[in-house]
């Protein structure tokens, strides 16, 4: 293969798979209909079932592209072997011989930047297994007394704490947990989810605890706060509204809309949900959180998008919810609202870097913060890049 054909091959898989990892993360496929083919297991072990979701599905496109990549480049370099071997009967033939290794080695090579990349640098593939809460996954039946227990030592052995209560301070406990048992009750429809926090007052460095397992065996040592609830498979809430203005600037929840806002509806949080912050615009009631169309932003507010060669604005955009575009927020109805900075290098099981829980213990209505104090994140220099949103019993 010549040089320039092992490139526009990887620049063309490039841009197919870069249109894949550009599509909206919190999408799914259906799991309902059955494949019309068995596709193969790839020797990544990447696999395509009937209850494949779309990450999965994105995982084997991309590895699948990589084989073939790496596939062609092994053509090329078989073929210039060949060629280097006639080449006393052929004129000519060396210089054929060079190009096919040069363009063989260049495609390798971008095969690997590319995988590198993608891997490393794109907070999605880091993130699919975040999912433990989106959606929640659904409590296994236990018969033993419902609730959270803290323990002092792994396994789930020693000292320990039952609780079945919000956490602000574990006193005697501050960092000494070291493993956590969640004990559920479906005869009595109890079931509980628990957050944990290196900081009085729920939040700071945090770790979701999978509520499908009766013990997290092994965890580090910081927890000093821990948000512990009732979780609710069946919630009546109205949803949550992010907004972009503070409550002490624009006084009442209708009026503050005008400043711009998003609604994410009781039917969209389902079992529990994760959004990507950088992913949403405010976008008023859409659920499309990207149409631009249905800007709830003041054109005049609205970012700019293009400037012409003098620096005035030909374009506008509809500001994202990232960075410290949220100032405050609304929750109608009985939900745990967590405001996460998931780092680079995070654990996708946790600890994770950042977590700020709502409706804070300060908070007398249990609504949401009128004003959104990002202090903590600012001293760190890093301001919340997902939004987890739990139904609970009674918040």
């Amino acid at each position: 293969m010549p040089k320039n054909h092992t490139i526009s091959f990887i620049i063309l898989f490039f841009i197919i798979s870069a249109g894949f990892f550009f599509l909206p993360q919190n999408k799914v496929f259906s799991a309902d209909l059955q494949l019309e083919v068995a596709y193969p297991v790839l020797g990544t072990g990447a696999k395509i079932t009937a209850q494949s979701d779309l990450t999965e599905y994105l995982k084997y496109v991309f590895d699948f592209g990589i084989m073939i990549g790496f596939f062609f480049v092994f053509l090329s370099l078989a073929w210039a072997g060949a060629l280097y071997f006639l080449s006393p009967a052929i004129p000519g033939a060396l210089n054929d011989v060079k190009d096919r290794i040069s363009g063989a080695i260049t495609g390798m090579v971008i095969l690997v930047l590319l995988y590198l990349i993608i891997v490393t640098i794109n907070p999605y593939l880091a993130i699919f297994k975040l999912g433990e809460i989106e959606p929640v996954p659904l409590p296994e039946p236990n018969t033993s007394y419902p609730g959270v227990t803290l323990y002092e030592s792994e396994n789930c052995s020693g000292t320990s704490n039952t609780y079945t209560n919000n956490v602000s301070d574990l006193g005697s406990l501050n960092n000494k947990v070291q493993s956590v048992g969640i004990s559920q009750n479906p005869e009595e429809k109890l079931y509980y989810i628990a957050v944990l926090y290196d900081i009085n007052g729920n939040w700071g460095k945090c770790q979701y605890i999978n509520p499908n397992n009766p013990c997290a065996p092994k965890i580090d040592p910081f927890a000093a706060s821990a948000s512990i609830y009732q979780y609710d498979f069946y919630p009546k809430g109205d949803g949550i509204y992010l907004y972009r203005k503070p409550f002490d600037q624009i006084p009442g929840k209708e009026e503050n809309k005008k400043g711009g806002y998003l609604k994410i509806t009781n039917s969209q949080i389902g079992k529990g949900t994760l959004l990507y912050l950088p992913n949403l615009r405010f976008t008023g009631m859409s659920s499309n959180y990207n149409n631009l169309r249905d800007c709830s932003v003041p054109e005049e507010e609205q970012d700019c998008a293009k400037y012409d060669e003098k620096g005035k604005c030909t374009q506008k955009e509809c500001p994202k919810l990232s960075e410290k575009n949220i100032s405050s927020i609304y929750i109608s109805g009985d939900y745990l609202v967590l405001l996460v900075y998931f780092a680079p290098g995070d654990n996708p099981q946790g600890p994770w870097t950042y977590c700020q829980a709502y409706a804070s213990n300060n908070d007398v209505n249990k609504e949401g913060p009128e004003q959104i104090k990002w202090d903590a994140v600012r001293n760190q220099g890093k301001d919340p890049n997902w939004i987890a949103i739990i139904p609970i019993k009674e918040k």
